[in-house]
């Protein structure tokens, strides 16, 4: 038996055969449930459920997450399974946003949570972190409303479904060298380039830039139809680091959890050539 915790309240007990997740959260552990019933309903790889109690659930256990696997070795040799990822993740994008999904998914990566994203870049990275106050803090300001506005001018194009945090630690390979997706209470109504970013920006893996751009044309070559949008996955793409920068510097500093620091460093260069190459900073 091993006990883990996350970023998060959350807390699990693992066993050989099967994972105890406890949430102090009983709304939010209901959620997770929901979820996976109806991902399990639309074919979707996810854990199995055996039983749930208000306050935790009894999943089979899946075993190690796609980090531990692909953190002990050459990244290129993996690129058959970030290809499956692609392929299952490409199923949860075509899940028609009809009155069953919108009962589950009432929520939306809209301009509120795009903002709210920000805001919370800003007061945990750019100001706690690093503490840049001033002209440094007016210039992140401005760059915040061009991409802010372009994300959103994005998801009023074009929605669906997202898992929205879909990196390797929330995925595992499992029978048949499926993936598996966990950690999906967040999933919501947004924009597929967000999970794109999420799974090529991922903070805890640091992929060459080749590989990244073979796995966007991946994705666009089983989804043709989508293609017209692939160029602006740049704005994603910064949306999704300012979120994980927000996350990592709150834990780091105020829940004193030091994992995290280390792990900043990834997203801090990737956001950094974005913006030189962009002008804005």
């Amino acid at each position: 038996m091993k006990i883990i915790s996350s970023g998060s309240d959350r807390s699990f007990i693992i066993f050989k055969d099967k994972v105890i997740l406890i949430d102090p959260n009983k709304e939010n552990l209901r959620k997770y449930v929901d979820i996976c019933y109806f991902l399990q309903k639309k074919r979707i790889n996810v854990p199995k459920i055996y039983k749930f109690y208000p306050n935790f659930v009894i999943l089979k256990n899946l075993g190690r997450n796609f980090y531990s696997q692909i953190n002990n070795g050459l990244k290129e040799k993996y690129l058959g399974k970030y290809q499956r990822i692609l392929k299952e993740i490409s199923k949860v994008h075509k899940i028609p946003l009809n009155s069953e999904t919108i009962k589950v998914f009432n929520k939306f990566f809209d301009l509120r949570v795009i903002r709210w994203e920000w805001q919370y870049f800003l007061e945990n990275y750019v100001l706690n972190y690093k503490g840049y106050y001033g002209k440094k803090l007016n210039k992140w300001l401005y760059f915040s409303e061009v991409v802010i506005n372009s994300c959103h001018n994005i998801f009023m194009y074009h929605k669906n479904l997202i898992h929205r945090d879909l990196q390797s630690t929330n995925i595992i390979f499992y029978t048949k060298n499926k993936p598996f997706f966990i950690d999906f209470q967040g999933m919501m109504i947004g924009n597929f380039l967000y999970d794109l970013a999420s799974l090529i920006e991922d903070p805890y893996v640091s992929l060459p830039y080749w590989f990244k751009n073979k796995l966007l044309d991946y994705y666009f070559k089983i989804n043709n139809s989508l293609l017209p949008l692939s160029r602006f996955y740049k704005y994603y793409k910064i949306q999704r680091l300012v979120q994980v920068l927000g996350a990592f510097a709150f834990l780091s500093i105020h829940k004193n959890k030091e994992f995290f620091f280390k792990h900043l460093k990834n997203s801090e260069i990737v956001l950094r050539d974005i913006t030189i190459e962009a002008d804005y900073l």
